[in-house]
């Protein structure tokens, strides 16, 4: 079974448009069994997998260093790699914390359905997928 890259949103998307978009972004990766978290759960994180812990950052404005650190902390005592999905830019420091701390950055784009890696391990994974 082939899974389709999620398609554009022209209207654009509400935060929970933007889990569920970046849940489908996830699973066409290779991480099929991304499942978006509920009730306690979405405390801690927006989306999961066996393999992977993802949040999602659909405030305006740039992605900062605290949420990569948080994503970093959650990571080493879950044990899944970290995955954060931003619709806005990247802070230099948030990036070079991220490159530091293993954290993988996306950004993604609802209105033309578009997602690229915002640092070398977003990059990567966007190319060579979440498997």
């Amino acid at each position: 079974m082939s899974i389709e890259p999620p398609t554009p949103i022209p209207s654009g998307v509400s935060y929970e448009g933007a889990v569920e978009l970046c849940r489908g972004w996830m699973a066409y990766l290779g991480a099929t069994d991304t499942v978006i978290a509920s009730a306690h759960v979405r405390q801690t994180c927006d989306l999961y997998s066996n393999r992977f812990i993802a949040w999602v950052d659909h405030h305006r404005g740039n992605l900062e260093p605290e949420l990569v650190e948080h994503a970093a902390r959650v990571s080493s005592v879950d044990g899944r790699r970290p995955l954060i999905f931003t619709r806005g830019g990247v802070l230099p420091d948030a990036q070079m914390r991220a490159d530091a701390l293993g954290v993988a950055l996306f950004c993604y784009v609802a209105i033309d359905g578009s997602l690229e890696g915002a640092n070398g391990l977003g990059y990567q994974l966007r190319d060579s997928g979440l498997s």
